[in-house]
């Protein structure tokens, strides 16, 4: 079984953590989806999905990703694990940090998808973000490129171990091995 990650990526930075991702698992684990170039049957194609969406502006969502989630009104997830993981900026955009990794958590809800990888919002300094599940922790990986780019790869790292352990106990049949 293998893990498909879609990603939207306006500047390249969401595409960088999807490569990093795609690389702590494996490129015989894990394929990667611009999701610009793919439609909604790609997700009867996977058990197991990383959905990354950057945050624009004030709590905006990534074009390619706004686009999709419209026509997800018809997809049914029931069955599939979805982890999700967001770019933001915590200090120019304080009260919108990873908004839309928050908006993309709840449609893969509402779609049915089961919700792994939270990640805990300790270590950042925001005002608020619809990416948080409750007080202290986000729905998925949340990064900021902008102010703490030297934290990416620890947190990407300890996230693939977390995930890894977590698609395991899903009962996804997922063999993964040295995933980090």
């Amino acid at each position: 079984m293998k893990i498909a990650i879609i990603y939207g990526s306006d500047t390249g930075n969401t595409e960088h953590v999807a490569h990093l991702i795609q690389s702590g698992f494996g490129k015989d684990i894990v394929d990667l989806y611009d999701v610009a170039s793919i439609d909604v049957d790609i997700f009867s194609q996977y058990s197991v999905f990383i959905f990354g969406i950057p945050t624009w502006y004030d709590g905006q969502l990534q074009s390619d990703w706004e686009l999709m989630l419209k026509k997800m009104n018809t997809v049914h997830l029931n069955q599939r694990i979805v982890a999700v993981f967001g770019l933001g900026d915590q200090e120019n955009w304080s009260r919108y940090f990873v908004d839309a990794m928050g908006w993309l958590a709840k449609k893969a809800l509402a779609c049915g998808a089961t919700l792994v990888g939270r990640w805990p919002a300790s270590g950042y300094d925001f005002e608020q973000s619809q990416g948080l599940v409750e007080a202290d922790y986000f729905y998925g990986l949340a990064l900021d490129e902008d102010q703490q780019p030297e934290l990416t790869a620890e947190r990407v790292s300890a996230w693939i171990n977390q995930l890894s352990a977590e698609f395991v106990n899903s009962d996804t049949h997922l063999s993964i091995k040295n995933a980090a």
